[in-house]
């Protein structure tokens, strides 16, 4: 090393270089530059659902609540009631999407026997802001808030639901209040870990030059609700193995489901009776 920084002191120009690309190497970090990697992480505007189904939607009591953001933009809301039982599943979507987009799951979720609160976190949806990494966690909290001061729910009856990068929110927000269960569906161990296998580019930044946010692994290898961990075996975004990861590491009450035929977010009908059945039993068990 020593020979290195003799030879750069009578190289002027290349050390010149070298500082320029260790700053470089700096500033397209993910943690100094986490807003260059937004739009491939927040993708507001596709995958959009049918409005007119949702609000076609009668098997159930349901309708639009709104509710303010911490920086004070509403936000969207929809409130499924299943009058049969006191739980009710807070879902948090994915990277994209609306409410809309995610009216099958909910039709799931109300058939496995609770009720159903899903929002749209700011900028996606009708749901007014910016979507950034710190909106996406407090947009979690807020709704959780929301769901208890306005429906009166308790922390007992609370089943915390995230889908694909929603994952993050729901564990997040276990850290943040009480809940009687989390179920992740797609989920991944930690931005870290999908961002190199997505982005092989970012393999040359440590651990430490990512953001320490969006990490389900920290959370799930410490106390924790139960978790209910649910991947389909034809993910082709997310590799089932960052939920058997998940799950081995998991410290407290914990189960997993593999869904054989389903992909990322789409539950193969074969695979759903199945789905239904372990979501019962979790809340049953709850």
């Amino acid at each position: 090393m020593k020979w290195l920084i003799n030879w750069l002191s009578g190289h002027p120009i290349a050390l010149l270089v070298l500082a320029c690309l260790v700053v470089l190497w700096i500033v397209l970090s993910p943690r100094v530059s986490p807003g260059l990697y937004a739009q491939k992480l927040f993708r507001t505007k596709i995958h959009l659902g049918d409005s007119i189904k949702l609000r076609a939607f009668d098997q159930y009591k349901n309708w639009r609540m709104s509710f303010k953001a911490k920086d004070g933009n509403m936000m969207r809301g929809w409130f499924f009631e299943n009058k049969t039982s006191p739980f009710i599943y807070l879902v948090h979507q994915g990277n994209s999407g609306d409410i809309p987009r995610h009216l099958e799951f909910i039709e799931l979720l109300l058939e496995s026997g609770a009720s159903v609160f899903i929002y749209e976190p700011r900028g996606y949806g009708k749901s007014a802001g910016k979507a950034t990494i710190s909106h996406w966690l407090e947009d979690a909290v807020s709704a959780y808030d929301f769901m208890v001061d306005s429906l009166k729910y308790k922390a007992e009856h609370i089943v915390l639901f995230g889908i694909s990068l929603g994952t993050t929110a729901a564990t997040h927000l276990s850290t943040q209040r009480q809940a009687a269960g989390i179920v992740l569906q797609s989920g991944f161990s930690s931005l870290e870990k999908i961002a190199k296998q997505e982005v092989p580019f970012l393999r040359i930044y440590p651990s430490f030059m990512f953001t320490g946010k969006l990490n389900n692994m920290v959370v799930v290898t410490k106390s924790h609700p139960p978790i209910l961990f649910v991947h389909g075996l034809k993910d082709d975004m997310i590799p089932p193995d960052h939920t058997r990861e998940m799950y081995f590491a998991a410290k407290d009450s914990k189960s997993v489901l593999y869904l054989p035929f389903s992909t990322h977010t789409e539950v193969f009908p074969s695979d759903r009776p199945k789905y239904l059945q372990a979501l019962t039993l979790f809340l049953t068990g709850l």
